[in-house]
């Protein structure tokens, strides 16, 4: 009888921890993952001559689950000087639920984030991260990639010289 319980036990703890270790790999692969982009580009208004410099802002849920999207934004290389937050267009200000597989793209010209910069005593080379923050108070980030920062660097110089 004693052979019984123990085979009984060890079978309900093993298939117990299958269940925990399935159940935690299911979650890994399904929690909010949105990966965050900022790169250089132009806009151009039918009717408007000239193109305007913008810098564009791009989160991409990379799984199935939403995420309810609340700021964004450029942290600096070092945490004690903060990080810029920007106000998103008109329909996102209390948030934005971005579903597994899509993407949200927002933008702001260039002037705007140097004046910002200008003002903290900072320059372009001192930001690291581009950002996404949720209203459940999680944060995405990832590096601003190399090129990106060199460009910026270079219209910040040159917005500089004129003044």
């Amino acid at each position: 009888m004693p052979n019984v319980f123990w085979a009984a036990l060890g079978g309900s703890i093993g298939g117990g921890l299958v269940a925990l270790i399935v159940e935690g790999v299911r979650w890994f692969l399904n929690r909010p993952l949105v990966q965050c982009r900022l790169y250089p580009g132009f806009t151009i208004q039918r009717g408007v001559k000239g193109r305007k410099k913008h810098l564009f802002y791009e989160a991409a849920n990379r799984h199935s689950k939403p995420v309810t999207l609340s700021s964004f934004g450029l942290a600096y290389e070092r945490k004690e000087w903060g990080r810029l937050a920007i106000m998103p267009d008109e329909p996102y200000y209390s948030g934005y639920q971005l579903d597994g597989g899509k993407s949200l793209s927002q933008q702001i010209i260039y002037q705007s984030l140097f004046k910002n910069l200008r003002d903290a005593g900072r320059r372009p080379r001192d930001l690291k991260y581009v950002w996404f923050g949720t209203q459940s108070g999680s944060l995405f980030r990832n590096k601003i990639e190399k090129w990106v920062i060199n460009e910026l660097e270079k219209e910040f110089q040159k917005i500089n010289k004129r003044r």
